[in-house]
């Protein structure tokens, strides 16, 4: 744990949502369309919860992470690439990584609570 108070997985769960957030932003910026917003609006609440820093927040992040993975792989395989590989690259990695990392921070959470 860090001066702060939050465990360092905490703060890797924050970064990644935060890195989700600006990656739909641009997307939306980009493209126009309906997905990027609704990620945009999916994660930006996620990460609202999560800087509450309570355990079940953090499962809530996990399954968004989860989520997210699931959502852009299948768009891969339906739609293919798309004109900002790049931008589809993170939709897949930073969720990929936000799993672990949030369940991991919530167990540790869960634990510092004693339950």
């Amino acid at each position: 744990m860090n001066r702060s108070g939050r465990p360092l997985l905490a703060w890797v769960a924050l970064a990644l949502l935060v890195a989700l957030v600006a990656t739909n932003a641009v997307f939306l910026a980009l493209l126009r369309t309906g997905g990027p917003l609704i990620g945009l609006a999916c994660y930006a609440i996620v990460l609202g919860l999560v800087w509450r820093g309570r355990q079940s927040d953090y499962q809530t992040a996990a399954i968004a992470g989860v989520a997210g993975l699931l959502v852009h792989a299948a768009e891969v395989v339906g739609m293919g690439w798309t004109a900002y590989p790049a931008l589809l690259a993170l939709n897949l990695i930073l969720p990929a990584l936000l799993a672990p990392a949030a369940w991991l921070a919530g167990r540790n959470e869960q634990r510092a609570c004693g339950s």
